[in-house]
């Protein structure tokens, strides 16, 4: 059997964008996905444990192989993943597939140098959640200090606001503020693996109207959903067609 695994920890948005990238995967390697568990709305930061992913691997039998995007899908803790490996994988016979990585482990014959790359990969995700955190928290200071000194800042929106958090005056949580900052992050990752958002860059620089444009996108969205669709899922509409031309071709 082979489980596809999707994590993400916003909505919805980034379930569309892993399991495309699982599936084209799969077809290049000539597998066939039997089946997807997913964890919606949760951090990497939780354990293996805590999470549908730990009753996937409960049910998985010898042989059977687990793929998914990116290491960070697993979790972004060095000990965790340690232990999700070596605990669970290892004496389940598990083959373990990292596709965006090109990563294919037969993790019941795991080698030091597989052991090397698993944890080069680990603290690659734990370095860069650490980081988010840090640029995040900087960003939080510095606007704190505008507001002591000049009253106030210009939020991403463009909105001129006199405190932080919402409109009660509530400063965000830490686990909002890396939310914020990780969504941020994954429209970007987004927009660089999108069939979808390279075809429209394509057609905007070639001077196309928004209007062809639309009713090309519609036809290729009813030949293939999950290809050529929107982060949300849903097919090329104006609003968001007028943001992407603005993104791509911004004094036009």
């Amino acid at each position: 059997m082979v489980y596809g695994y999707i994590r993400f920890s916003t909505s919805s948005q980034e379930e569309t964008q892993q399991m495309f990238a699982l599936t084209e995967y799969a077809k290049r390697s000539g597998l066939v996905i039997d089946s997807f568990e997913k964890d919606e709305g949760v951090s990497g930061g939780v354990s293996y444990k805590e999470r549908n992913l730990y009753s996937l691997i409960k049910k998985m039998k010898p042989g059977d192989t687990l793929i998914t995007t990116e290491i960070s899908r697993l979790g972004r803790s060095m000990s965790d993943l340690n232990k999700l490996v070596n605990d669970e994988l290892v004496p389940r016979k598990i083959r373990l597939i990292v596709a965006k990585m090109g990563l294919d482990l037969n993790c019941s014959k795991l080698t030091a140098v597989d052991q090397m790359i698993i944890f080069a990969f680990g603290f690659s995700a734990q370095l860069e959640k650490e980081m988010i955190q840090q640029r995040t928290q900087s960003a939080i200071d510095a606007r704190k200090e505008m507001i002591k000194k000049d009253g106030g800042f210009v939020s991403n929106t463009g909105r001129y606001r006199t405190r932080l958090g919402n409109e009660k005056g509530v400063d965000m949580s830490a686990a909002q503020r890396v939310a914020g900052k990780l969504r941020s992050e994954e429209a970007e990752s987004w927009k660089k693996d999108s069939p979808l958002y390279m075809w429209v860059e394509i057609q905007l620089r070639r001077g196309r109207k928004h209007k062809n444009i639309l009713e090309e996108a519609k036809e290729l969205y009813e030949k293939d959903p999950t290809k050529w669709c929107t982060r949300t899922g849903k097919p090329l509409y104006q609003p968001i067609l007028s943001i992407w031309a603005k993104e791509i071709r911004p004094l036009v």
